[in-house]
């Protein structure tokens, strides 16, 4: 990683700048923590249910007409005992690690002239930090990605920069673009501090009255040049097609990343759960609420064809006359995930993401923000920003 990339635990986050001295948590939501426990204490309850003999063979009547001497009892090569042990330390660990991310927090709080940084690990263990504001560097504005579950989710966080991680802190953290440009803006003037990007060129420095022009009249100032070459080779992961009143710019294939293996390791952890509920079904039956088991088991199968149906999903960009419209692509169908008309677009750059190292193309405005291509090379990211930007500025 070439910048500072601190690590925050809020999903929903703000520091009022309305009045001072002001104070903020960063810590962990509830809901965010509360799958992990339910998901941790159903694969313990599963584990542990087999360990006793919740999931042996019954005798029946049937059983009893065979002599014991017929038949040669199967000896698996490694024993039951081993799996269901496996899934009460998994179901155990998720539980112990939900429980750590609630404990842990980060308060903030800012008097005018110094930050002052409380930690607390998940421990009880605790520091504290005090900075004069007039040593941070600039007010970033970074997207990294979060994972929600199965599913991640882009993260949204305007903070103030220093050299030192430890003494990076959060102003604004959400899950949603929404006015994320238009608040980092706010957070730089009321900071007096320049505004801070990382790109793929490196940290750069954005002047904060420059922030709330969109690129066709920064391109008119110019701040931006279009050097996009028709001749230059379309990139391989790119697919490229001219449609009668758009055009539209898709990942070809779908790009696997350590996120990616992650899931298909809880689809198939899920997925045991459900096939081990499903031909044990009777056994479980006197032990447990029939609808609410069923429930469960269509709840989980639910969610193991969601997360499929994401995993497979591919981008586009369909780009008409005034607009630039973000979609995803999936098996069956496409969804309209979000549009920016062309005039309202205030950046276009390749902005890294901090999780995974990989870089994506980010268009921003005031209100909204489209990311794209979060797994594509750097290179093919580039041929992307910049025939973007002539899409916008011709």
């Amino acid at each position: 990683m070439s910048h500072n990339q601190p690590h925050h635990f809020s999903n929903k986050f703000k520091l009022d700048m309305n009045r001072q001295p002001t104070r903020s948590s960063d810590r962990t939501s509830l809901r965010f923590v509360l799958p992990g426990l339910v998901f941790g204490v159903l694969l313990m309850f599963i584990g542990a249910f087999e360990l006793f003999n919740g999931f042996r063979h019954v005798k029946t009547d049937f059983d009893t007409l065979i002599a014991e001497g017929d038949i040669v009892e199967y000896q698996p090569l490694v024993s039951p005992v081993f799996f269901d042990v496996v899934f009460i330390l998994i179901g155990l660990g998720m539980v112990a690690a939900a429980i750590l991310s609630y404990l842990r927090y980060r308060k903030i709080g800012y008097d005018g002239k110094n930050i002052t940084i409380v930690n607390r690990s998940g421990w009880g263990n605790k520091n504290t930090l005090v900075e004069n504001i007039k040593n941070y560097q600039g007010v970033r504005l970074r997207i990294d990605m979060v994972q929600l579950g199965l599913m991640t989710s882009n993260r949204y966080i305007v903070e103030l920069y220093h050299k030192d991680p430890a003494k990076i802190i959060p102003l604004y953290i959400s899950l949603s673009g929404s006015n994320v440009r238009r608040i980092w803006e706010e957070y730089a003037r009321a900071f007096k501090l320049p505004a801070l990007i990382n790109t793929d060129e490196g940290l750069v420095s954005r002047d904060v009255k420059n922030l709330n022009k969109s690129v066709k009249i920064l391109a008119e100032l110019g701040y931006v040049i279009d050097n996009y070459d028709s001749f230059e080779p379309l990139p391989d992961n790119i697919a490229y097609a001219r449609k009668k009143d758009k055009i539209v710019l898709k990942v070809r294939k779908v790009i696997w990343d350590a996120y990616n293996i992650l899931a298909w390791i809880a689809i198939f952890i899920i997925g045991t759960a459900v096939l081990i509920g499903a031909f044990n079904f009777e056994q479980m039956r006197p032990k447990l609420v029939t609808p609410g088991f069923m429930a469960l088991q269509l709840a989980a199968l639910g969610i193991i064809i969601a997360a499929v149906f994401v995993l497979f999903r591919k981008e586009k960009l369909v780009i008409k006359k005034h607009k630039i419209v973000h979609t995803h692509k999936y098996m069956l169908f496409s969804t309209k995930h979000d549009e920016i008309p062309k005039d309202k677009i205030e950046m276009v750059d390749v902005t890294e993401n901090p999780v995974t190292g990989r870089y994506f193309v980010s268009l921003i405005s005031d209100d909204k923000t489209i990311t794209f291509g979060r797994k594509l090379p750097k290179e093919d990211l580039r041929w992307v920003k910049k025939f973007l930007i002539h899409m916008i500025i011709r």
